[in-house]
């Protein structure tokens, strides 16, 4: 028994050196997989996230509108990497709305011509103990013909 109590003591204070040496010797204050010291510090408060709902797709006329990330057969592209595709459209079109840009990216693409759809923003409110209840959707814009119209 006496042998065990030596190995984990030992383990562990190795352990704790590398999450030492990690905080004051690295440059982003860790050395992976030991401790993230400043994991809690800088997650948010607030959580928001994009999606697209697709209301028209050639001819067909989706009623209630589908999310993006379930038309598989639409598009073939795996849902992760579709969530980060409508990630990085969202953040593009936040850019192109502030600088009064068109957009230039290759989001139309994905789905076919004469497709309509709508991106949305949810916000939840972490720091609430029943957080569902501040859940808040903002409509951001409407894609219609491969043009956009954003919300006011």
């Amino acid at each position: 028994m006496k042998w065990y109590k030596n190995f984990v003591v030992f383990w562990t204070l190795l352990y704790l050196v590398f999450a030492f040496v990690g905080r004051f010797t690295t440059s982003n204050k860790e050395i992976f997989p030991f401790f993230r010291w400043s994991l809690y510090s800088k997650t948010p408060n607030t959580l928001n996230f994009p999606y697209v709902m697709v209301t028209k797709i050639k001819d067909s006329i989706l009623q209630p509108p589908i999310n993006i990330l379930e038309l598989h057969n639409v598009h073939h592209i795996s849902t992760v990497d579709m969530n980060l595709n409508v990630k990085a459209f969202y953040y593009d079109m936040l850019k192109c709305k502030d600088n009064n840009e068109t957009y230039q990216g290759d989001f139309f693409k994905i789905l076919p011509n004469d497709s309509e759809f709508n991106l949305y923003e949810k916000t939840i409110d972490l720091r609430e103990k029943d957080y569902k209840s501040t859940e808040a959707i903002v409509k951001i814009l409407s894609v219609k013909n491969n043009t956009t119209h954003f919300e006011r």
